[in-house]
């Protein structure tokens, strides 16, 4: 049967708002490290936004985010330590991708489905009005969201569990490599320094 929605395609779903750039309300053109084109091509790549609570309005905004290429993404996890990739690929073999499992018919055809299944940490199920601060992670290829990977939520009690994981040797990797090519507002720096460093996610 033919589907009709707007948003699904024979190659997958449109690129969903929730994972535009927060900036431009459009979809990510480049690799943040590289910046080799993403859409309209067959390239494939992740896009990680973290959301937290803004003090001031009380409202939840978009803290940092970028798009990057499978390419750069293994570059920077190779750079890891053995330690910490063991660990982190247990922990998320372990929890996100087995609690995705155990879910019931996930279907992710529309923005709406993608939107209420990253609306509970993929973890812990905690649900996102409870939490101040929780990432985002997809996988896309060119202007489509990849079926090899199901897009997940971890909320900020999983986050500092994942940061737990790593190693001084992986976290100053990532230190390293949020210098180079991530930017924001001045509290951005603190938010990769001890004690609440924070992972990124490729």
């Amino acid at each position: 049967m033919e589907n009709n929605n707007l948003y699904y395609h024979n190659r997958g779903m449109e690129i969903p708002g929730l994972f535009f750039d927060s900036a431009t309300g459009k979809p990510f053109k480049t690799c943040q490290v590289c910046q080799k084109q993403l859409l309209d091509t067959d390239v494939s790549y992740i896009i990680e936004k973290v959301f937290r609570k803004n003090i001031s309005t009380g409202k939840i905004e978009s803290f940092f985010e970028y798009a990057i290429c499978f390419g750069c993404a293994q570059k920077l996890t190779e750079s890891y330590s053995k330690e910490s990739k063991e660990n982190l690929e247990h922990f998320f073999r372990e929890n996100v991708e087995e609690n995705i499992k155990q879910q019931k018919q996930i279907s992710l055809e529309t923005p709406r489905d993608l939107q209420e299944h990253l609306s509970r940490c993929s973890i812990t199920g905690k649900s996102v009005t409870e939490l101040e601060e929780y990432q985002i992670v997809g996988q896309f290829n060119g202007s489509y969201l990849s079926e090899q990977m199901t897009p997940f939520m971890i909320g900020s009690g999983s986050m500092d569990d994942v940061q737990g994981l790593l190693s001084i040797k992986t976290l100053d990797e990532i230190d390293d490599f949020t210098g180079k090519y991530l930017t924001g507002p001045p509290e951005f720096r603190d938010y990769f320094k001890s004690p609440k460093r924070r992972p990124i996610l490729v």
